[in-house]
């Protein structure tokens, strides 16, 4: 059977036309990874402690990394305010490159937006995530 990215995931869910498809697809799909990672990109209460833009990192050549991302995320606190205030600017930003460096590398360019507050996909919007999941988001978001 084969494995989907969270990119491919959510890639997959934007493309549907119905809002309601949607929240549908965000809802079957259920997975406590997917939900943090879209309270990270959505929660305003959430302020990472990385440079914004893209981060400079070598993507991995191992294959079979689609599954990563779902167990790494629950590492991603360290990069945010309040996560770990013992790691310096330097180290802090160094465990996110390797982390960049060990995901699929469409799960890269994913959590890159994501620390950007952002999705790189049109129509899963904060609303869309809001209703397939309510109360996951802060209020106060866009």
């Amino acid at each position: 059977m084969r494995k989907y990215c969270m990119y491919e995931i959510l890639e997959n869910i934007s493309k549907m036309k119905k809002p309601e498809d949607k929240i549908n697809a965000l809802r079957l799909t259920n997975n406590p990874a997917l939900k943090a990672l879209l309270k990270y990109a959505y929660d305003p209460k959430i302020k990472f402690l990385l440079p914004t833009g893209e981060a400079p990192f070598k993507p991995t050549s191992f294959l079979d990394q689609e599954a990563r991302l779902f167990t790494e995320v629950r590492r991603l606190y360290l990069f945010i305010e309040g996560g770990n205030p013992n790691l310096t600017k330097l180290k802090r930003e160094s465990l996110f490159i390797q982390l960049l460096e060990s995901i699929d590398p469409r799960d890269a360019k994913l959590i890159n937006c994501v620390k950007d507050k952002k999705l790189p996909f049109k129509g899963i919007t904060v609303k869309i995530v809001s209703e397939a999941f309510p109360g996951l988001i802060s209020e106060g978001a866009e």
